[in-house]
């Protein structure tokens, strides 16, 4: 009896010390790191533009935007930067000059800070499951503009093209969406880069796919915007990725391009992550200006 007292003793300090451990492990993934804000804003580019604020779709979040007006612009552009940027930080490559690029081009443009990043509320980010009501926020501003639904696109970068297909995925007025540099399923990303990411050997990995559930609110092992891209059609859509990309291997883009034979797939050489912009700037806008006059009729 004393015998079987320790083991269950054991067993239970065990259980404990694996949750603990998930525990910790899945709320430092999701902090979200430290990114510097540069002296970058359309305005430094002949753009005028208007900080503005709005909340995220069903949450009382508030979301931080730059909102780039054009008098003559029909149609509008949200941009979406990546993990551990914001609106106006290098590491999405300069989302100012590309805003103002097409701010030239006849377009109004949405430049937005995620959850938790630059200047929006909240601390932690889920690889594209919450932040997608960061977009539906700007979607819902945007309307409020008087842009009328089908002439509202987004351009997601990496995490932000994650939630960018789950927002078109839900919102029919928004009318075009672009993704670079964007996963197909987080699990091939999580896996291969488990231990260098946490520290931790892969026994640990599904306490912690446990303790984002209970803590976090949502199941890291479904965040797969392959499974939501087919509900974006009959609506455009663009996939940019590099062919170099060391973050999110090449395979993802061609993922998504298998799952909707529909989009069209533009592949980079040379281009580090989520910075195709910074790295081929002539090339990037000639794949998506005359794709978004050709293709977004709404």
């Amino acid at each position: 009896m004393t015998t079987l007292i320790w083991v269950l003793v054991a067993l239970s300090a065990i259980i404990m010390i694996y949750l603990v451990v998930g525990s910790v492990a899945a709320l430092t993934l999701t902090k979200i790191g430290d990114h510097p804000q540069y002296d970058q804003n359309p305005g430094r580019y002949g753009v005028e533009y208007e900080s503005v604020q709005f909340k995220a779709r069903g949450e009382p979040l508030q979301i931080a935007g730059w909102y780039l007006p054009n008098p003559d612009a029909e149609r509008v552009m949200i941009l979406v930067h990546g993990r551990n940027a914001s609106k106006q930080n290098a590491i999405s490559g300069n989302l100012s000059a590309l805003a103002a690029e097409l701010h030239k081009a006849g377009m109004g443009v949405l430049m937005i800070d995620l959850r938790g990043h630059g200047e929006s509320e909240g601390k932690r980010y889920t690889f594209g499951a919450q932040e997608r009501r960061d977009v539906l926020g700007a979607v819902d501003f945007l309307l409020g503009q008087g842009f009328a639904p089908g002439r509202i696109g987004a351009l997601g970068i990496s995490l932000g093209g994650a939630a960018v297909i789950g927002a078109a995925a839900e919102e029919p007025a928004m009318g075009v969406v672009v993704v670079e540099s964007t996963f197909a399923d987080i699990n091939a990303l999580i896996e291969p880069n488990w231990k260098v990411e946490s520290g931790l050997p892969m026994f640990f990995l599904p306490g912690v796919f446990l303790m984002w559930r209970v803590l976090i609110g949502f199941d890291l092992r479904n965040v797969k915007p392959v499974e939501e891209l087919a509900r974006v059609l009959p609506r455009p859509i663009l996939i940019l990725h590099s062919r170099q990309d060391k973050m999110v291997d090449c395979s993802q883009a061609q993922e998504l391009k298998d799952a909707v034979p529909e989009a069209r797939l533009v592949l980079f050489e040379d281009c580090d992550h989520a910075e195709l912009f910074r790295d081929q700037p002539e090339a990037y806008l000639e794949a998506m200006i005359p794709f978004l006059k050709e293709h977004w009729n709404g």
